[in-house]
């Protein structure tokens, strides 16, 4: 297994590679001069040009380039240019509260969709298969932005339930932490939930009529046995790689719910460096986000070998 994780690692250096040049193009493909940004509008020409030199901004694109990975790989992710602070203390300031807002939205969608997506596959064609297809399409056309503010409307700001914004740390007070993460944790993992469950169900309903679960009741094990060791452990198969591309999705998706619920991650700090042209912080959110999904991906194929042997490396 640790062969295979380091063949999967080794994989991604030219992806990553590929990544970082197009990441460090983003200077090149942003209208604008950082260092007129920088300088403010009144600098003379003279001042803008000595922080030009200064920002290194003068030298060839690949010297520059060159220089910028060099810094990637040692830490070293760039100065902000607006708050003057390292840009990987931003990050790592920030990336508690996306992470919990993500790992919490997922679970909250697992625990959706596996119980939905085994009554609903075990059961095709009954009233409870026919409620959780209605539910799940209508949890994939809901926008994530109108529940949010629905949310914020109904149960934070009308009954006072749950606070409308802000983020308490879950070392300061995990029921502060749950308080103010279930609302924007279940706005960002409904879909997520109504997608995982059409796709158990569909899985389910085809592994049921598999010869070794005829053959596991046959002997005599209980029908919860055949359900959960046999046919859930093929069935969860496909809904492994929709959860990898869901994971994905819905760190892209902390952008927009961040931003209704008042959250300090790295969703908020990305709209707030796109309004500033804070090019060096934009490059730093890209790259992380680069670095989640190729760790999330690595994630789902190891899975591959928990839930099918077959898949194992030998």
């Amino acid at each position: 297994m640790l062969r295979f994780v380091l063949q999967r690692l080794l994989a991604t250096i030219p992806l990553l590679l590929i990544v970082s040049l197009l990441v460090f193009s983003l200077v090149l493909l942003i209208p604008g001069d950082p260092a007129f940004q920088l300088a403010g509008e009144d600098a003379t020409p003279e001042e803008v040009e000595e922080i030009r030199e200064a920002m290194g901004l003068n030298d060839p694109v690949m010297v520059r380039y060159v220089r910028w990975l060099g810094g990637v790989i040692q830490g070293d992710l760039g100065t902000s240019l607006f708050s003057d602070q390292p840009v990987l203390d931003v990050l790592l300031e920030r990336l508690p509260v996306t992470l919990s807002l993500a790992v919490t939205a997922i679970l909250i969608s697992l625990a959706i969709a596996i119980p939905a997506g085994i009554i609903a596959g075990t059961r095709p064609g009954s009233l409870a298969d026919r409620v959780v297809t209605v539910g799940s399409s209508v949890g994939l056309a809901v926008p994530n932005f109108w529940l949010g503010l629905m949310l914020v409307l109904l149960l934070a700001i009308r009954h006072a339930w749950f606070p409308a914004t802000g983020y308490v740390p879950i070392s300061d007070s995990v029921s502060g932490w749950w308080a103010h993460i279930v609302l924007p944790a279940f706005t960002l993992g409904l879909a997520a939930a109504a997608i995982l469950t059409r796709q158990l169900r569909g899985a389910m309903v085809d592994v049921m009529d598999q010869d070794y679960v005829r053959t596991a009741r046959a002997k005599g094990l209980p029908e919860r046995a055949v359900t959960v060791k046999h046919a859930f452990k093929n069935a969860a198969i496909p809904m492994v790689t929709i959860l990898g591309v869901q994971t994905n999705s819905l760190l892209g998706g902390t952008i927009i719910v961040e931003q209704i619920f008042g959250m300090p991650g790295i969703g908020q700090l990305a709209v707030a460096s796109v309004f500033t042209r804070d090019l060096p912080m934009i490059q730093g959110v890209v790259i992380m986000a680069v670095l989640v999904a190729v760790l999330v991906n690595l994630l789902v194929d190891v899975s591959y070998g928990y839930f099918n042997p077959k898949v194992r490396p030998k």
